[in-house]
């Protein structure tokens, strides 16, 4: 398996589920602003990061499409949902939280020429996007307070995936430690091996 990455973007869930997986894989960087270059176009149309070629070449793409993929190849990690009608549910709310809610909130924070040419408002486009980005955390952060992991009181992709945007929570205006719950997560995160492995390898940190 390769996973095509970009150092600190949501393609880093995959690979902490690869490292917790533990099974050989390799890596391709995609440098910041160059996922529409034609290399990397040739392996994702879309141009977006992330990107898995399986041994048989077949190309998977979209962070949650591939992470839900990654826990039913290796089920033996027990890193998916149960399998009680009631686990894949919350294990599948969850994840269309996380990709539908959470993540689109920063794309304004991050990239407000995306949405307006003009310079002048992207202050207020970002002020917009904070709310917003305060509000999924405000939510999760009173989801947590009694979870040490997202579902089932085990490590699972969600959490990988979670942590992604509690690291990117650190960019925001408010101090991360308001969220209590989610800022004990993403210390507990930070302390696991994989993750660690992970982020050494992207050259990131908290």
């Amino acid at each position: 398996m390769k996973l095509f990455y970009m150092s600190g973007a949501c393609s880093l869930a995959p690979h902490i589920v690869l490292e917790w997986i533990g099974k050989p894989f390799e890596l391709g960087r995609v440098e910041r602003g160059k996922t529409r270059e034609p290399d990397f176009l040739a392996v994702n149309p879309v141009g977006k990061v992330p990107a898995l070629i399986e041994e048989d070449g077949r190309i998977l793409t979209e962070a949650e499409a591939i992470l839900l993929y990654l826990a039913e190849k290796f089920p033996d990690e027990h890193l998916g949902a149960s399998p009680t009608l009631e686990a894949r549910y919350e294990m599948h709310k969850w994840m269309s939280y996380l990709t539908g809610d959470v993540h689109p909130a920063f794309y304004p924070y991050f990239v407000p020429q995306r949405y307006i040419t003009d310079e002048h408002h992207y202050h207020a486009i970002r002020e917009a996007a904070y709310k917003q980005i305060d509000a999924c955390f405000q939510l999760l952060d009173r989801y947590m307070s009694d979870r040490t992991y997202m579902v089932e009181d085990r490590r699972t992709i969600l959490d990988a995936y979670l942590f992604v945007f509690c690291r990117w929570g650190n960019t925001l205006p408010k101090s991360f430690t308001d969220y209590t719950n989610l800022h004990r997560f993403l210390t507990q995160m930070a302390n696991d091996a994989g993750v660690q492995r992970a982020m050494q390898a992207q050259n990131i940190s908290l």
